[in-house]
């Protein structure tokens, strides 16, 4: 990008304020060395840069741009004057980005889920959770719900967790951590449906309890599409501890949650 790309640019964004004193001012920048950048005489350090796009609510590669292509950005996002975002949020914003995931990733994956883990090996019966993805104000975030965890593990009747969805090298990754009393923080990672609405997403949930031995651990799960308007009275029925003498579970389900290591794996991995 040319000097004066980004000098007509900045003169842009200044064209929505009341005057480029008032901007100097307000964004403890100086008066004589801004006006080197609105003419074209110097560009900004990568500090200065920063200061004007945290000033004006925009990011850096997107004031780089060519003047036609900022210009229709700003069209549809005006300035923010003064909003500046510290690193941690900027930090946040950039893990949970999803300009560069593939149309329609998340959509398709939209809905309601049951989730199935066998979290000790030596017993036969598996935890069945209702798992939700969803959309809220143009980020994608997910809600978990175990029920009748008191039967067995002697934990409370009810856990709930919240959390955030992304995408990395087209899998899915999801962070939650439990709500209430509990500090539970997982992780579960997926892989996708490749065409159209999903069946079984296989993966490996990885975290820890508040409770017990606080260990870390890693276990497969496999998630079963439910739709995106299921019956929630009976999905939410059917969680809890499912033992698998007396149910029988989905073939995909079945082979998919196993914790053991055949001799031909290598890597702790999903089964498909």
């Amino acid at each position: 990008m040319s000097q004066s790309a980004l000098s007509e640019n900045i003169r842009l964004l200044c064209s929505y304020g009341h005057s480029v004193s008032d901007i100097c001012r307000r964004a403890k920048i100086n008066r004589q060395q801004f006006s080197k950048y609105l003419n074209g005489h110097a560009e900004p350090s990568l500090a200065s840069l920063r200061k004007i796009c945290d000033f004006f609510g925009v990011e850096e590669h997107e004031i780089m741009l060519d003047v036609k292509a900022f210009r229709e950005i700003i069209r549809l996002r005006p300035p923010r004057f003064n909003q500046r975002k510290n690193r941690f949020q900027r930090i946040v914003e950039d893990l949970t980005a999803s300009e560069h995931t593939t149309s329609g990733f998340f959509e398709r994956h939209e809905g309601y889920y049951h989730a199935y883990i066998v979290p000790d090996s030596a017993q036969q019966h598996c935890i069945r959770s209702l798992s939700r993805i969803y959309q809220e104000d143009g980020k994608w975030l997910a809600k978990t719900i175990e029920r009748h965890m008191d039967e067995v593990y002697m934990l409370p009747a009810t856990l709930k967790y919240s959390g955030i969805v992304m995408e990395g090298c087209n899998r899915i990754a999801i962070y939650e951590r439990e709500k209430g009393q509990g500090r539970s923080l997982n992780a579960t990672f997926l892989y996708p449906s490749e065409h159209g609405e999903p069946r079984y997403l296989p993966g490996l949930l990885v975290g820890f309890s508040a409770e017990g031995s606080q260990q870390i651990s890693c276990i497969r799960t496999v998630w079963q599409y439910l739709g995106k308007q299921p019956d929630l009275r009976l999905a939410l029925k059917k969680c809890g501890v499912v033992d698998r003498n007396t149910e029988q579970l989905p073939a995909f389900v079945e082979q998919g949650i196993g914790n053991d290591m055949t001799d031909t794996e290598r890597l702790f991995s999903p089964r498909f």
